[in-house]
């Protein structure tokens, strides 16, 4: 699973850009879960996601003809949109 991670240094808030083309089996969403919650667990969060919660997100950033699929993880929580 290929992952592009960006840390703000001042906030020290973190990007997580997933590649919607990555997401194929379901390893890669057991992979991708892992990642985020590994980074969320550094900010004492519990995403709280599941696999059939991601391919849900992943469904949605096909619809919309999204390249990747971005999560923010910091002090206010996780949020995930597409780009």
């Amino acid at each position: 699973m290929n992952v592009d991670i960006n840390i703000n240094p001042k906030t020290l808030d973190c990007d997580l850009v997933f590649a919607v083309a990555n997401f194929k089996t379901p390893v890669d969403f057991k992979n991708a879960i892992a990642i985020i919650c590994m980074v969320s667990g550094d900010f004492s969060l519990d995403p709280e996601l599941e696999v059939e919660d991601l391919e849900e997100i992943v469904a949605t950033a096909k619809e919309k003809e999204s390249k990747n699929v971005n999560f923010y993880i910091g002090e206010g929580g996780v949020e995930a949109d597409f780009s």
